[in-house]
């Protein structure tokens, strides 16, 4: 485990952060040891993005509860203490495996555009405000969907809980009284703070500074969260709460009304599955894009001769990297001409996942040469037209209970605290960013959208959220899924390679060098945090590829389940470049075998490094 202590010791470098205990915790005569991003657990794991939201969910699990019940404390955990990324005002995405039946739930609670949406509502627009990230589609009234969180929560504990919703949102309310702001918050609240300012509800975190260290109290959110354990989701769409939202996304320029929260409703939805590399990948079906492309991915790879793509264990080299960054190009321009909300548009999803199409893009594969994303375009007969474009916050979590049921889960208020609006002590999203705003027209991650994916009334926009679970032999063996934006799905494919194929030991895997490619602006980007060898960079850089450095490429969150002849084990990692830790408990023990898990209030200090402005 010498990288897990190299990895700890670069995140004390790189953190800002205080070491003092919240206020509200001081009461907790304790001193936790010193965790790390990644634990191994024989009983249960909750793998998350903040330390203090996997230990909700291991509470969850040290009751009684299922992995459904964790899940959902987890996500309403994270709402509270990183309001930046995730909550009550967005909407995601749940795939469940119970292991009692080994039957696979997808559930879609992704926004949706108010019943008031047109195709064209962002020709025009001025922009919502000053500042960054500001068009219309992500700042104010008008950029924020119909959430979908709440009834996602409810639905996820209603059809595979085991305890009472107000004891599953009872941590996050504790949260929400006051906790310590974790540096990458704080960064967070530093970068947008002149915006968060105008608005009424988030001008007050600023009462105390927003630092590092210091404590942040949401009351607003703590009443809504009690409210929602009592009343489920009406309790948000519906009564003070749903009149709160409409009338503040109204007065910033919005559209949504009372009934489009009234109408909302999550969708159940057939898992995609394929078998790659011995390995059976079940994962997001459209209206996500994401785990498409990590399927159509993972054939071009399969397709590729061994001898092009590099040797299949130990550090990635040049020759892996370049196969990966290939073979997500054909993929993403899929994703800009063809895909939409199913509900709305006729998505060929066969033509699209058909063997041949594969098999061609790993033909016109060039062992040495980074092609144009035009190359491997592989066109559908009567395709729509091409989306013309110049080359030019979100959470997720991890849960495996002891009895074996996993549940991966990505949900967002998509960009840096969504539209930068908030009604009743929630975080409003500004998914509407994700639809098209036009055709050919690129959103904040510089994806061009299609026809397919302009708004309409009560659509949900194309997401990259991938929420994945992986089998062998019919058992799970690992479940995985990324924040990130567009970088999502390859940030969650290159730990899963890593793990499956790799064979590197997931805290290893988890802090392996990352690369981005999707297709258009023509970038092959690479990361500061996990930097390549110059080596590999001369390398890939001889071969075609134009190269772009960012901070890090998504934050990756998994939990791999170890079969052995004694029973299961599992490695459960939060990655290091969001500053998460995992919880979990061992068979024999009701405390976390790390002392996350434990139910006291005993909280080690965040650490975390420079965030991205350009998504959570």
């Amino acid at each position: 485990m010498q990288r897990l202590l190299f990895f700890s010791l670069s995140l004390c470098l790189l953190s800002a952060g205080s070491s003092s205990v919240p206020e509200a915790e001081a009461r907790a005569s304790c001193v936790a040891p010193e965790p790390s991003f990644a634990a191994t657990y024989s009983g249960y794991a909750v793998a998350a993005d903040d330390e203090r939201a996997s230990q909700a969910g291991a509470q969850m699990l040290a009751a009684g509860g299922t992995a459904a019940d964790a899940a959902a404390a987890t996500m309403l955990a994270l709402g509270a203490v990183n309001p930046a990324s995730s909550g009550l005002g967005g909407g995601g995405f749940a795939l469940y495996y119970r292991a009692s039946d080994h039957s696979l739930t997808f559930l879609d609670f992704r926004e949706r555009a108010p019943a008031a949406a047109t195709s064209d509502m962002y020709a025009h627009a001025a922009p919502g405000g000053e500042g960054p990230l500001n068009t219309a589609s992500q700042l104010g009234g008008l950029a924020v969907g119909v959430p979908g969180e709440p009834a996602g929560v409810a639905e996820l504990v209603r059809r595979f809980g085991r305890l009472p919703l107000a004891r599953v949102a009872a941590p996050a309310a504790a949260l929400a009284d006051g906790f310590e702001v974790s540096p990458h918050l704080a960064n967070a609240l530093g970068g947008f703070e002149a915006q968060l300012r105008r608005d009424p509800g988030m001008r007050r975190w600023f009462a105390r500074g927003g630092a590092a260290g210091s404590t942040l109290r949401r009351p607003e959110l703590a009443r809504t969260l009690r409210a929602f354990g009592r009343g489920g989701a009406s309790a948000i769409y519906e009564g003070r709460v749903g009149r709160s939202i409409v009338r503040r996304v109204r007065a910033s320029g919005g559209i949504m009304t009372l009934a489009d929260l009234a109408d909302y409703r999550v969708a159940v939805r057939e898992p995609l599955s394929a078998e790659h590399f011995g390995f059976t990948w079940v994962t997001a079906p459209p209206p996500s894009a994401g785990g498409y492309t990590m399927l159509e991915s993972l054939a071009v790879l399969e397709g590729i001769p061994e001898r092009w793509r590099g040797a299949p264990e130990g550090v990635a080299g040049a020759a892996w990297l370049h196969a990966l960054a290939e073979s997500w190009k054909g993929p993403f321009l899929d994703r800009q001409r063809y895909f939409g909300d199913p509900d709305h548009v006729t998505l060929r999803l066969a033509a699209l996942m058909n063997p041949a199409r594969a098999v061609a893009r790993a033909a016109t594969f060039h062992p040495t040469l980074a092609l144009p994303a035009r190359w491997y375009e592989e066109a559908l007969p009567d395709a729509p037209p091409a989306a013309p474009s110049e080359d030019h916050g979100t959470s997720h979590l991890c849960v495996v209970d002891a009895e074996g049921n996993v549940a991966a889960v990505t949900t967002t208020v998509n960009l840096i605290f969504g539209a930068r609006i908030s009604a009743a002590g929630i975080v409003l999203n500004d998914e509407m960013d994700d639809f098209a705003s036009a055709v050919g027209a690129a959103n904040a991650f510089g994806l061009p959208g299609g026809a397919a994916n302009l708004p309409a009334p009560g659509k949900r926009p194309v997401s990259t959220m991938s929420p994945t679970i992986v089998f062998q032999n019919g058992q799970p063996v690992l479940c995985v899924g990324a924040a990130g934006g567009s970088r999502i799905v390859t940030a969650t494919e290159q730990v899963a390679l890593n793990t499956l194929l790799r064979h590197m030991p997931l805290d290893e895997a988890m802090a392996a060098p990352r690369v981005h490619d999707q297709g258009l602006p023509n970038v092959l980007y690479s990361e500061t945090f996990a930097p390549l060898p110059r080596a590999t960079l001369d390398a890939l850089r001889a071969r075609g590829h134009r190269l772009e450095t960012r901070h890090h490429i998504a934050a990756v969150q998994a939990i791999q389940i170890q079969h052995t002849e004694t029973g299961v084990m599992l490695v459960a990692a939060s990655d290091p470049r969001k500053g998460g830790r995992p919880a979990g408990a061992d068979r024999s023990s009701d405390a976390s075998s790390s002392g996350a898990s434990e139910t006291r209030d005993c909280e080690a200090p965040e650490r975390e490094s420079r965030s991205d402005t350009t998504g959570p």
